[in-house]
């Protein structure tokens, strides 16, 4: 099962429809809740998943550190379209898997690629206590979605059976060459971005966080990855950035600001990152891995 379940999701990433110029229009609206303000973002699941080998990597990376061990009922949040749900399933396959997020075209991805997990619509800012206990809270790059993180990790360590475990991924998409192009080209639009920081997803360091899960627990590991992706050329760079980081600006610039916006960071990562004597890209992009056992 476990060679069948991580095939059938990869074929099904690998048949995604090619990315174009007019592809990354094709977006719905992603809405999430703050203290006093509710906010929208456009997200490209096309966009997404068609680098969903690049993104899947870290989800199996995050599930074989913890592959040791036995879990009945493992809570997958934010889980997507299902790339890390297939992870976790391919990892565990006889736990009982539910995977939450607010995206219903992403879940109905999701039950496509995996119609044997319970996928279930929630705002994963939110409590998410009445799904009961589970032996392991898996979460692959979401937590920077959130701005309540704190308080999002306590509720979830308080969601854990004793000795379960809270596994997340963090992208350090702050500390990448490929965050200055795009701030560099935002102060060119800074009268048409005012407000955007309460848009942007939110990272801090890795000790931060380590200090966040200390608070519930002394059984705490944590490591940092740099996952040099191979590109054939800048653009695929670009087309990599449109799936996530250009998600604020998407909704307050028309078509043609935001082509703009995009050729503006082109130029700037094509002088950040340097072509390689064959001809291609590397293109390094760091994630913080922690789990905390309960």
């Amino acid at each position: 099962m476990k060679s069948s379940v991580m095939k059938s999701a990869m074929d099904r990433l690998s048949t995604a429809t090619p990315l174009t110029v007019s592809g990354w229009r094709r977006c719905y609206n992603y809405c999430r809740l703050r203290k006093r303000k509710k906010e929208t973002f456009m997200w490209n699941a096309e966009i997404y998943d068609s680098f969903g080998k690049e993104r899947m990597q870290p989800s199996i990376d995050l599930a074989a550190r913890l592959k040791d061990k036995k879990f009945k009922r493992i809570l997958d949040v934010g889980c997507g379209s299902g790339m890390s749900t297939a992870a976790v399933l391919s990892t565990w396959e006889d736990a009982e898997v539910t995977g939450v997020d607010l995206s219903e075209e992403m879940l109905q991805k999701a039950r496509k690629i995996l119609p044997q997990v319970q996928f279930i619509r929630r705002d994963c800012s939110k409590s998410l206590a009445d799904l009961g206990t589970f032996d392991l809270i898996f979460s692959n790059a979401f937590l920077q979605w959130i701005p309540n993180q704190e308080d999002f990790i306590g509720q979830t360590f308080s969601m854990l059976e004793e000795g379960g475990v809270l596994a997340v991924q963090i992208p350090l998409f702050d500390e990448m060459p490929a965050s200055k192009c795009i701030l560099e080209v935002e102060k060119i639009w800074e009268e048409r971005f005012a407000g955007i920081e309460e848009d942007k997803f939110i990272t801090h360091t890795a000790a931060h966080y380590y200090d966040i899960f200390a608070e519930h627990t002394t059984k705490v590991h944590m490591w940092v990855t740099d996952y040099c992706h191979i590109m054939q050329n800048h653009e695929q760079i670009l087309d990599f950035l449109r799936g996530a980081a250009f998600t604020p600006y998407q909704s307050r610039l028309n078509e043609k600001e935001m082509q703009a916006f995009a050729d503006e960071v082109l130029i700037r990562i094509e002088k950040a990152y340097p072509v390689r004597k064959n001809g291609t890209v590397l293109f390094p992009f760091r994630r913080l891995f922690l789990t905390g056992q309960k």
